[in-house]
């Protein structure tokens, strides 16, 4: 039987509080975890615009390498395919959403690690063998469309990065549209991606909850918007 999810309307007064990724602190993720959180996307009940476990790498390492500066419930409905802080009817019971943070923020820390090896090690998605359960489509194009989803939704200052920095997003963007290509091509894609990933990071100000002043912050997304106009003609 398929599990029904309300809609937006439908959700009640939220009780579930976003978390505190300070107050977490570490936590583990390992290959049956990341199997775990895909399995659980591949599920029935979410939400139509649920991301799914390559989407939701891409557009956790976009936090990552280009800190977005908001705030967990802020980021979070967009994994589970809602807009504002409402908690999907999947995931309402305490116990549950608790586990699918602790697994979001688990794969967010491990990906960073990664990231920030020297030299870089290859994220879960892109050294994963088998195709993933909740996959929509090709892994390589879900995976930019992730990273892309969180530069235009939440980040600021893209005007101020470095043309190198800026060209390596492009670079990125360009994947997000690959969706009839075939696992052959994923080798070649995050070969290009991670080379891309290295530029943006380099330059990275702070971590994925760094904050900026309200005032600041409003400055930046005004510059931001012309800049990612100016990129998404590039890439088109």
């Amino acid at each position: 039987m398929r599990q029904k999810y309300r809609r937006p309307g439908q959700y009640p007064a939220p009780l579930l509080l976003p978390p505190s990724l300070r107050t977490l602190g570490a936590l583990p993720f390992s290959g049956q975890n990341f199997a775990e959180l895909d399995a659980w996307l591949a599920e029935d009940g979410w939400p139509n615009e649920r991301m799914d476990v390559a989407m939701l790498e891409g557009y956790l390492a976009a936090l990552i390498v280009w800190p977005i500066n908001l705030s967990p419930g802020a980021w979070l409905p967009r994994i589970w395919g809602i807009r504002g802080w409402k908690v999907a009817a999947k995931i309402e019971i305490q116990e549950k959403y608790d586990r699918f943070i602790q697994l979001i923020v688990g794969m967010l820390q491990d990906l960073e690690r990664r990231l920030v090896s020297c030299p870089p090690v290859q994220t879960a998605v892109f050294t994963s063998g088998a195709p993933h359960l909740s996959g929509k489509y090709f892994a390589g194009a879900a995976w930019a469309t992730g990273f892309m989803t969180a530069l235009q939704e939440n980040s600021v200052g893209f005007a101020m990065r470095s043309e190198a920095a800026r060209t390596a997003v492009v670079n990125i963007a360009q994947y997000a549209s690959r969706r009839s290509d075939g696992p052959r091509e994923l080798a070649a894609t995050a070969t290009a991606i991670s080379s891309a990933l290295s530029v943006i990071l380099a330059e990275r100000p702070g971590g994925p909850v760094e904050r900026v002043a309200l005032k600041r912050a409003a400055l930046l997304r005004a510059s931001n918007t012309l800049a990612m106009a100016q990129l998404q003609g590039n890439a088109s």
